[in-house]
């Protein structure tokens, strides 16, 4: 590696002599592993997994080894530039100035006076996903400005509308993942825990790879068989965005024809036994307004809190004061009869056959009212887990693709215990020291599951109110939805005009998002930027996007950056299941160059010059949980470095302070067999018939329907069904294929192209930077590897690129990573490396999902043939 002279000269000229190891947290993805960075001489020399910490176990993948390459990129931002242009495009040069910070943050300021002055909401803070540590500080910042408009650009809106509400609701977490210590049957839906990217990446990598070792068999369901599939035991092909059908067959064989679940479990732990009326809503106790359940050794309806819950029926049709009602378990087990093996083979082309061996296995596996001892505890043991991520979510039926896939846990009882499918650590008893950070599930609204902690803008139940919006997203009327196409889709003006929101975004603020490029087509994001008034963005290159921005400030990177919590929430970061809870923190490996500055610092800056100070500090007090003595005081200034050291003291004492952190990295202590199994010790219920969906239809239609919208009836049943996306109805000829994109393990997004060393890899694999289509297929149409064609949608919207003929894709499939297609100067590496898949996407309310505003995520598409391989 070469180290740039430049760089080297902006050290001060006492760094000779430096030797140092530092302790911190990497942050070229989210799962934020720990790191050692060797420093010697003042430069960077080496980055390795610090072994003394739990999250990454002291392992690296190739990016977070890499990461010292992107850190001495010469093309690294070092001082604020302001543009001259006036005009906006793509392609279009601003005419980028340099100017002073002073100036920068004067202007900005100056503007964010006038817009709160007018209307806080005006203002969009948007921050890329990748930097964790990013969410505290730009959260309350909004906050303490007063807008509901924060944003995580694509990042967000294509990772898990579905993913994250369903891994909430039915385990109180972002994700899931299977217990892998003590799973012996694992099915993956379009998800890569332990292989790819993901969560707790090179943490669970390491668990996966034991529990294969270990003899468990893994079952990947999935269109490419890409990193997940070529590890598993087995590959299922499948047709695009069809999960749910698959799962829900499966479910059916399980319930109906095997009738292998586990009772106790659905009586105790799910409104399984809930009544429910002609109407679809619960049938209430009138005295105190409880769901009612037939209580058998009574023979008598009664509210669920009187009942000992091996008396509640599961099945059964009963008459309380006239009213005809059934438990909920018994309208899922008559729903199911719909999703039959053969009719699921002709939506997803999985034989019936192997669908009915695939239940079979799963439901065998389960063992079904066993029991293990873990640490002296005995806890239920099922040895089976049904898991999903950002695959199979990624579709208009993101919130039934994925809860029929949960469902096959539930129905086995393997939810949260050992063996089965656990969300990333929903409950956690608190540092021993100081009691802090302890959380857990808790019964909520007619008992089902309240989450202990969060991440998201509301907890996953119960459910936002839905009000006319006052976020441009309109989440506050779809409640469903975390993240919103409204961002910057083509109808977003007529979406507002329709709702009646009553003001326009004029100011963005961003934090490393490009949203030109993660979106969707570049020409529907483009016209939205154009919108703003003023655009101002923390970066560390130029990009696409900063063709639209007004001020760019030069950002510093994870190795020159403070943050003390690089791994919080535990529901996020950490690996699953038992093993040692653990808090790090990332520090400095290096110092800023010429001046950069890190963005906590800057933020805080602005926050002083706007007059938002104040209540910056309380959003903090209140994100941080700060109590007396660390709660920040709302007039007095302080560095992000002492509010890190604040939080820490707070949460471990007083001499666990930043200071104790930089030496020793990390902090642990062990965890017990009630943490990561707790669902056997909580009262709190899951849903598996969703009545709450009723009345959230209702209560949007009440505010919709003046406006001329009626949400469609289909994504509203509490039991989940199959809604085609649009590409399943696009009957054109010539319009074969089904484009999807897969994250590939050798970057994160399209940022890490950019890295010299990455991006020799992907060069070198035969498919990081092609179109991959079925070899059978592609050669009856006389293509061969290399050769050049245009993936075209039925609108006109294409992409070129070579194409890579293989067998490991479903004929209907067309696959290509979801990392590339750079065309900006800022970013010479990565520019014109790979397909940028997104240009096939369509940003608007036709492609989105009605319930939840999932954007779906695949197309369908014709492919020509234009030139020979080279």
């Amino acid at each position: 590696m070469t180290i740039h002279l430049s760089r080297r000269e902006e050290k001060s000229s006492n760094a000779s002599g430096i030797d140092k190891w530092v302790p911190s947290a990497c942050a070229l993805c989210y799962a934020t592993c720990s790191i050692r960075a060797h420093n010697v001489d003042g430069v960077v020399i080496k980055i390795e997994g610090n072994p003394d910490s739990v999250v990454g176990k002291g392992k690296l993948c190739g990016k977070g080894v890499s990461g010292l390459m992107g850190h001495y990129d010469p093309n690294r931002l070092t001082r604020p530039l302001r543009r001259t242009n006036p005009r906006k495009g793509i392609g279009v040069d601003p005419g980028w100035k340099e100017i002073s910070w002073e100036e920068a943050l004067t202007e900005i300021a100056e503007t964010l006076r006038r817009v709160r002055a007018e209307d806080p909401r005006k203002l969009v803070v948007q921050r890329t996903t990748t930097v964790t540590a990013s969410r505290i500080p730009f959260h309350s910042f909004a906050a303490g400005f007063g807008t509901p408009n924060i944003a995580t650009a694509g990042g967000g809106l294509h990772c898990g509308n579905g993913a994250h509400e369903i891994s909430g609701i039915m385990h109180a977490s972002w994700s899931v993942v299977p217990d892998f210590a003590y799973c012996n049957y694992a099915i993956y839906f379009g998800a890569s825990k332990g292989h790819s990217a993901g969560h707790a990446s090179c943490s669970n990598m390491g668990l996966a790879a034991d529990a294969r070792a270990r003899g468990m068999k893994m079952v990947v369901v999935d269109p490419m068989c890409n990193f997940a599939s070529a590890k598993a035991s087995e590959w299922v092909p499948l047709r695009v965005g069809t999960d749910g059908p698959l799962a829900l067959a499966m479910c059916n064989v399980i319930v109906n024809e095997l009738g292998s679940i586990d009772e106790p479990y659905l009586q105790s732990k799910t409104n399984g036994p809930y009544l429910i009326g002609p109407d679809k809503r619960y049938v209430r106790d009138p005295a105190s307004g409880e769901p009612l359940v037939w209580d058998c050794g009574r023979n008598e309806a009664r509210p669920y809190t009187e009942v000992p819950s091996a008396s509640m029926a599961l099945l059964g049709e009963y008459r309380v004061d006239g009213v005809v009602c059934h438990p909920a378990f018994q309208l899922l087990k008559d729903h199911l009869k719909s999703f039959s093996p053969e009719a699921a083979e002709a939506i997803t082309t999985v034989p019936a056959a192997n669908i009915r061996r695939l239940a079979t296995e799963f439901a065998t596996e389960a063992r079904i009212g066993s029991t293990i001892v873990i640490d002296g505890v005995s806890v239920p043991y099922r040895p089976a887990a049904a898991i999903a991520f950002r695959g199979s979510q990624g579709h208009m039926n993101s919130t039934y693709n994925f809860l029929g896939v949960d469902l096959l846990n539930q129905l086995v009882g393997a939810a949260d215990v050992a063996g089965g499918c656990l969300g990333f650590n929903p409950a956690c008893n608190g540092f021993p020291g100081t009691g802090r950070l302890k959380y857990r599930p808790k019964p909520g609204r007619d008992g089902l599951m309240v989450s202990g902690t969060w991440m998201g803008y509301h907890y996953p139940y119960p459910m936002a109110e839905p009000r006319s919006p006052q976020n441009i997203g309109l989440q506050d009327l779809f409640v469903m939805g975390m993240n919103s196409p409204f961002l910057a889709s083509s109808d977003q003006e007529e979406m507002w005009t329709k709702f009646g929101l009553p003001y326009r975004p004029e100011v963005l603020l961003n934090f490393g998002a490009n949203m030109l490029m993660s979106m969707g087509t570049k020409e529907t994001v483009a016209a939205a930027l154009q919108r703003y008034k003023l655009i101002v963005s923390f970066d560390l290159f130029l990009n696409e996007t900063s063709d639209f921005v007004d001020i760019v400030l030069p950002d510093c990177d994870y190795l020159q950056s403070v943050d003390s919590r690089s791994t919080w929430p535990f529901i996020f970061g950490h690996p699953a299941g038992m093993g040692e809870w653990c808090w790090g923190i990332r520090q400095p490996a290096d110092e800023p160059w010429g001046e950069q500055r890190r963005f906590a610092d800057v933020l805080l800056d602005l926050a002083d010059r706007v007059g938002i100070l104040p209540d910056v500090h309380a959003a903090m007090n209140a994100s941080l949980n700060l109590e007396a003595p660390y709660r920040l005081l709302p007039d007095r200034r302080y560095s992000w470095d002492e509010i890190c050291d604040a939080e820490l003291k707070n949460n471990f004492g007083e001499v666990h302070g930043l200071d104790w952190f930089k030496t020793n990295g990390v902090i642990k202590w062990p965890k017990t067999p009630d943490e990561p199994y707790w669902r056997a010790t909580t009262e709190a219920r899951v849903p598996i018939y969703w009545e709450f969906m009723v009345d959230i239809r209702e209560k949007i239609n009440k505010i919709a329907q003046p406006h001329g919208y009626t949400t469609p009836e289909e994504y509203y049943d509490p039991l989940p069904l199959f809604n085609p996306c649009l590409s399943h109805e696009c009957k054109a000829p010539g319009f074969d294929f089904y484009a999807f994109y897969y994250r590939d393990t050798l970057h994160s997004n399209s940022y890490t192209t950019e890295n010299p060393w990455l991006d020799e890899a992907a060069r070198l694999d035969p498919y990081s930077y092609t179109i991959v289509v079925n070899r059978s297929v592609g050669e009856a149409r006389g293509l061969k590897s290399g050769d050049l064609i245009r993936v075209e949608t039925e609108v006109g919207r294409s992409v070129e690129g070579r194409v890579c003929l293989s067998e490991a894709i479903h004929p209907e499939g067309l696959g290509i990573a979801g990392l590339a297609g750079h065309w900006h100067a800022g970013m010479p590496v990565a520019k014109g490396k790979g397909v940028f898949f997104n240009e096939l996407l369509e940003l608007d309310f036709a492609h989105a999902s009605p319930q939840n505003l999932n954007l779906d995520l695949c197309a369908k598409v014709k492919v020509t043939r234009i030139g020979e391989a080279s």
